[in-house]
């Protein structure tokens, strides 16, 4: 199998994995699915990328956390870092975002929003 089609297989078993869970973990897959980056890296799909029995794949959020804090994916760059590290607070549910209410929630997102340039 070529690793383009890996690759593909990949993608195909995370979007397949997400659909059973909650919004955070749909997120920070998706994240990771649209930013292009880390799931094509060989240090962080070996640390993290687990195939799961019914032939999806799902990403193990504490062995990413691990491999984040011992630097094991410093060779990227800054940005490519902050992207991850979102994704595995959003996977891991840091935040709680699982059981945040609608006004924490809205008040959460549109402080990103500024954050990021979004909301002016």
């Amino acid at each position: 199998m070529t690793a383009r089609a890996d690759t593909a297989a990949m993608v195909a078993g995370l979007r397949a994995w997400v659909r059973g869970h909650d919004r955070h973990v749909q997120a920070a897959v998706g994240l990771l699915l649209a930013h292009d980056v880390w799931l094509r890296r060989e240090e962080f799909r070996a640390a993290c990328l687990r195939r799961v029995s019914d032939g999806t794949y799902g990403i193990d959020w504490s062995a990413a956390r691990t491999g984040f804090d011992a630097g094991e994916f410093a060779r990227a760059s800054s940005t490519e870092i902050a992207v991850l590290d979102l994704a595995i607070a959003l996977g891991s549910d840091r935040y709680r975002l699982r059981s945040m209410g609608d006004h924490n929630a809205r008040l959460i997102a549109e402080a990103v929003a500024h954050a990021v340039g979004a909301i002016r």
